[in-house]
């Protein structure tokens, strides 16, 4: 079972985006992987969990408290605050037959700003969803409901001067997979609803259908390489954002070397196809690629390291923006102290180009709307102790620096925060 926990809510926001590589469909799809995958076994028979029946259940509870110097993320007027956090969460793993299970997950919680209340906010972790998966022969098929609250800026390295960005987002569908001899096959299909309850970002409001498939051979129980293919088709309901079509082709190949090293590798081309509005100046095609590598790496029992450098392609979202180009690149270390305090550090970096709408004032005619690229990185550090009290209470500190840098003026930032957290399993 997992551990509750502000951090986790926290960290799930910020790195969701960095986790998976580009294109709105391919990156859908590995999103899915960590949470309606194959899950440990339930099992009723834990005598310090509660239980309803054969249902296995999870409630655990969090409170945190958070100094924070720029929650607006801006470059020439950041305000300090002091951010309280708390929620639940909640899971439940149902062994419905001996061939299917249905799993729910969620973290749910509130964050209060004591000197700027206006920003407070729900939030929803990404690792929400319901899941119902049936064994087959050499198989399995899921249906699903992935669904997220958020009002994080940090988890967009797009987006800059803004203290909440509200956006909700579902995610439901069907995902197959077969595994015949040394063969493996995988397809699936969901629908994305994304919208957001503030008016100033209804603009984003939208639908997608998105479609995944994979072919590929297995050489070892946990090691395959192949062909994998994605398509999306995304509608807006506002026409300051440019309905668009995509797709993507490439290789992939998944190798658990040894029993300490895994690593991913992936990458191909992409193309976006737009539907511009009648005098807009932006392209109505776009030709670009995607690549990823990851490497999770256990140096020793008590000392792991990852490594994950994507370059993708998305959908924009700031207003006008059809697109974005990003590449992140993070490193991350855990080193158990004893068996209940561990460290952890984590570095990040991210590298983007969007074109963006900019207001020019051209006194005395007035202002205008003008397209413009902006070009931007984005450095964060993290570093994290934690400390397992209990069975079931834990406590965490986190200290975590971002610097963001830009070509236009004013779409900088520079945020420091520190975090302290307890959390409890019932």
């Amino acid at each position: 079972m997992r551990s509750p926990g502000v951090m986790l809510v926290a960290a799930s926001f910020l790195l969701s985006s960095a986790r998976v590589p580009g294109q709105d469909a391919l990156r859908r799809a590995l999103s899915l992987e960590p949470v309606i995958g194959p899950q440990p076994p339930a099992s009723s028979e834990t005598p310090d969990r509660p239980h309803f029946g054969p249902a296995q259940l999870e409630l655990g509870a969090y409170t945190g408290l958070e100094l924070n110097d720029n929650v607006n993320s801006s470059q020439l007027e950041p305000r300090a605050d002091l951010l309280l956090r708390g929620g639940l969460n909640l899971g439940l793993a149902w062994p419905v037959t001996t061939a299917s299970e249905l799993r729910f997950s969620s973290d749910f919680g509130y964050v209060h700003y004591l000197r700027n209340p206006q920003y407070d906010h729900l939030e929803v972790a990404p690792n929400s969803a319901l899941s119902w998966a049936i064994g087959l022969p050499d198989g399995r098929i899921t249906f699903f409901d992935q669904f997220s609250y958020s009002q994080q800026v940090l988890a967009e390295p797009a987006i800059s001067g803004l203290a909440t960005f509200p956006r909700f987002n579902n995610t439901a569908g069907a995902q197959a997979n077969w595994l015949p001899g040394q063969c493996a096959f995988e397809i699936g299909y969901s629908h994305n609803d994304a919208f957001s309850d503030s008016s100033q970002f209804q603009y984003l409001n939208s639908s997608s259908e998105y479609f995944f498939a994979r072919a590929g051979l297995r050489f070892g129980e946990l090691s395959q390489a192949g062909v994998e293919a994605s398509s999306g088709l995304t509608r807006y309901e506002i026409a300051s954002q440019n309905n668009n079509y995509s797709i993507s082709v490439g290789p992939y190949s998944d190798w658990q070397i040894t029993q300490w090293l895994h690593t991913s590798l992936r990458g191909g081309g992409v193309l976006y196809l737009f539907d511009s509005q009648p005098g807009s100046s932006q392209a109505k095609q776009l030709n670009s690629y995607y690549f990823g590598l990851e490497l999770d790496h256990r140096l020793t029992d008590f000392l792991t390291q990852k490594i994950n450098v994507q370059r993708n392609v998305r959908q924009g979202l700031n207003q006008g923006s059809s697109y974005i180009e990003e590449l992140t690149a993070n490193y991350s270390a855990s080193f158990s102290l004893t068996s209940k305090i561990s460290l952890e550090a984590g570095f990040n970096f991210d590298q983007g180009t969007q074109p963006l709408e900019v207001l020019v004032n051209l006194f005395p005619f007035g202002t205008f709307a003008v397209l413009s690229t902006e070009n931007y990185t984005r450095y964060g550090a993290t570093l994290s102790a934690s400390w397992r009290a209990t069975e079931k209470l834990a406590a965490s500190v986190t200290y975590s620096h971002w610097l963001r840098d830009s070509n236009l003026a004013g779409l900088g930032y520079q945020v420091n925060s520190l975090l302290f957290n307890f959390s409890y399993t019932f």
